[in-house]
C-alpha cells in the first residue's frame, strides 16, 4: 500500500480530512492508475519537424494580470500554533510564493479545542482518539467558554442587540483576528478576511445543542453548535455589527493600531448544513443576510476618510459548490448588490474537474449585467480531503495542482488559497499540507516554488496562440505563460501523460528546469530549441 494511502487510513487523518472535505458532493472517478514515479532522462531524442507542442506567443499584447495571489493558502491555525515563531516556516513559504492568506473573523476551527464531550453529554472519546494534546481545549472548557472566547462581538445577558448597540467600541472583541492578520502579516502575505462565525450576541438561537443527530462530526468541530453556524437574529443588525467590526481593524480601536486588510469575504459555505443550519434558517437567509453586510460594508467604504478603509474589495461566498456561486452570482446582480468578487471551494481528485467549476462561475459573470468585472476566488481547494487516489509521496499532487494553477489562469481566476500549507499537528498530520512538519518539502511544494519564480510581482499572463485555454493534449498537458516586470518570459508546461511529450516555445530558451522526480528537487538541464518534458513532469522554461 502507498504511504499516502496509509496516511489516508489513519483516524485522525481521516477525521480532520472529512471535515476539511465537506464541500465534496461530487465523487470524480476515471484516475488513471500509473507507476511510481521515477527520474527520467533529461534527453530525448526528438524529431525537430514532429514536436508534440509547438508553441507561440504575441508578445505585443498580454491576456491580463497574472497575479501572486494565486499562490495564496488557507490555514486557520496559524495563530492558534504559533506559526510565525515556526524556524523556517516563513522562509519556506516565502519560496512557495506564499504571497495571501485566508484567515478567519472568528474561530472557524478543524480538530483543534476539541472537547471531551458533546452537549447532551455523549462522551467523545471514541472520535477523538490518537489526537495530539494540543488539539484540545484546556481542561474544564464548555461550549459556552469555546463561543465566548471565538465571538467577535461580545455576548452579555441576550438582550437583542440594536443597530445602535453596534456603535459601542466595548461590544468589540477582535483580538483574534487581529492576532491571525499579524501571523499572515509577518509571513509576508496580504490577509484575506472570511467573516466565518455568527456571535452569539447576534444569532437567532444563544443556546448551544452540539450532537451527533446535528452532525455526525460534532465531536471534532465544536463550532456546529447551532449557535456559532446560524443565521443572525436581525441581518441589519448583523450587518452593522460587520462594518463596525471592519472599521475598527482597519482603523485601529482600544489602543490597538489599525492594520490594512484588502478582501473581506461574507461566509464559509453556508450552502452546507453545518455551516448553515437550516433548522434554524434556510439558505434564503444567508442570502439576505450576505446581502445586507455588502451593502453595509460597502456604505462604509465610501464613507471612510482612511484610504485603506476605501480600498477594501469585498465579496461573498466561501461557497462550497461553485454551482451555488453560479447561482447566487445573478441573483444579487439582479438587485445591484455591490460586491467585488465571488468564492467558492473545490476539493476534487480531477484537476479539469475543478477547472470546470471555474469555468462555470465564470459563465456566471460574464452572462451579468453588472458584476462582469468581479473576481472569481478559488477560496479552499485540492485534492479530495477522504478517500484521494492521489499519492502525496509521487508526482500526483504537484502534477494536479500545477494543472489547476495553470489552466485556471486562463479561465479567469484570480485568487487561489490551497488547504492547507503545513502538517502543523505532527508528521503527516493533519496530512494536506505542501510541507511536512519537520519541515522537508513534499513533492507539491515545489510545484509551487517553481510557479512563484514566474509570477512573482507585476507579472502579466501570456496566451499562447491557438491554445489560449491553456490545454494540451486535452488537458492531459497544460501550459501557463507569462511575462514578468523586467520583460523575461517565463513559461511552465505540465506533463501528466505516462509518456514524454516535446515543445518549442517561439525562441531558444535561456534556462530549463525540470521537476521530474519527487524524491528529488528540480534540475537545471542545457537549453534546447526542443523541450523534451518527460512523462509526468512539470518544466519551467526562461526565454
Amino acid at each position: 500500500m502507498p504511504r499516502g494511502t496509509a496516511i489516508a487510513e489513519s483516524r485522525v487523518v481521516r477525521s480532520i480530512r472529512a471535515c476539511l472535505g465537506l464541500a465534496v458532493t461530487v465523487s470524480c472517478g476515471g484516475h488513471t492508475a500509473v507507476p511510481a514515479d521515477v527520474g527520467v532522462p533529461d534527453t530525448i531524442a526528438v524529431d525537430a519537424a514532429a514536436v508534440d507542442w509547438n508553441l507561440t506567443f504575441d508578445l505585443a499584447s498580454t491576456a491580463g494580470p497574472l497575479p501572486a495571489t494565486l499562490l495564496g493558502q488557507y490555514d486557520l491555525s496559524g495563530s492558534l500554533f504559533h506559526f510565525d515563531q515556526v524556524p523556517q516556516l516563513a522562509t519556506s513559504m516565502k519560496t512557495a510564493g506564499l504571497a495571501e492568506w485566508r484567515v478567519g473573523l472568528g474561530r472557524w476551527e478543524i480538530a483543534t479545542q476539541l472537547l471531551p464531550t458533546l452537549t447532551d453529554g455523549t462522551a467523545c472519546a471514541p472520535q477523538l482518539a490518537g489526537y495530539p494534546a494540543q488539539a484540545f481545549a484546556p481542561p474544564g472548557t464548555t461550549d459556552l467558554d469555546l463561543i465566548g472566547a471565538r465571538d467577535w462581538f461580545t455576548y452579555t445577558d441576550g438582550t437583542p442587540v440594536t443597530v445602535a448597540t453596534t456603535a459601542d467600541d466595548t461590544r468589540y472583541a477582535l483580538a483574534y483576528v487581529r492576532s491571525v492578520i499579524d501571523v499572515a502579516t509577518a509571513f509576508g502575505a496580504a490577509p484575506y478576511v472570511d467573516i466565518d462565525l455568527m456571535p452569539r450576541a447576534l444569532a437567532a438561537n444563544q443556546t448551544p445543542s452540539r450532537t451527533i443527530a446535528d452532525y455526525a462530526a460534532a465531536c471534532t468541530t465544536t463550532w456546529t453548535n447551532k449557535v456559532s453556524n446560524v443565521r443572525p437574529a436581525d441581518p441589519s443588525v448583523f450587518a452593522a455589527a460587520v462594518a463596525g467590526a471592519v472599521k475598527r481593524v482597519i482603523e485601529g480601536s482600544d489602543g490597538e493600531p489599525g492594520r490594512p486588510v484588502p478582501y473581506w469575504e461574507v461566509g464559509n459555505e453556508p450552502d452546507l448544513a453545518y455551516a448553515w443550519d437550516p433548522s434554524v434558517g434556510a439558505f434564503s437567509t444567508y442570502v439576505q443576510t450576505a446581502a445586507s453586510t455588502l451593502a453595509a460594508l460597502d456604505a462604509y467604504r465610501r464613507a471612510t476618510t482612511s484610504s485603506d478603509g476605501a480600498a477594501i474589495r469585498i465579496g461573498l461566498g466561501g461557497f462550497a459548490n461553485a454551482s451555488t456561486a453560479a447561482m447566487v452570482l445573478p441573483i444579487l446582480d439582479g438587485a445591484n448588490v455591490p460586491f467585488d468578487f465571488i468564492s467558492f471551494h473545490a476539493y476534487l481528485d480531477d484537476p479539469l474537474a475543478i477547472v470546470a467549476n471555474i469555468e462555470a462561475v465564470a459563465a456566471a459573470r460574464q452572462a451579468s449585467a453588472h458584476h462582469q468585472g468581479a473576481e472569481l476566488v478559488l477560496s479552499e481547494w485540492g485534492g479530495l480531503t477522504s478517500g484521494s487516489t492521489l499519492d502525496p509521496t509521487t508526482m500526483d499532487v504537484a502534477l494536479h495542482h500545477a494543472t489547476v494553477l495553470a489552466l485556471g489562469a486562463a479561465a479567469g481566476l484570480t485568487h487561489a488559497h490551497h488547504a492547507i500549507f503545513w502538517d502543523f499537528f505532527a508528521a503527516d498530520l493533519p496530512g494536506l499540507g505542501i510541507l511536512n512538519h519537520d519541515m522537508s518539502p513534499k513533492p507539491v511544494y515545489y510545484a509551487y516554488a517553481l510557479l512563484a519564480r514566474m509570477i512573482g510581482a507585476g507579472a502579466s499572463r501570456l496566451a499562447p496562440i491557438g491554445n489560449t485555454d491553456g490545454r494540451l493534449d486535452g488537458g492531459m498537458g497544460a501550459v501557463l505563460a507569462s511575462r514578468d516586470a523586467a520583460g523575461n518570459v517565463w513559461v511552465l508546461l505540465v506533463n501528466r501523460n505516462s509518456s514524454a511529450r516535446t515543445a518549442t516555445v517561439g525562441a531558444t530558451p535561456t534556462a530549463i528546469t525540470v521537476f521530474d522526480d519527487p524524491a528529488s528537487p528540480p534540475h537545471d538541464v542545457a537549453p534546447t530549441s526542443v523541450i523534451a518534458i518527460p512523462a509526468r513532469s512539470i518544466v519551467l522554461v526562461e526565454r
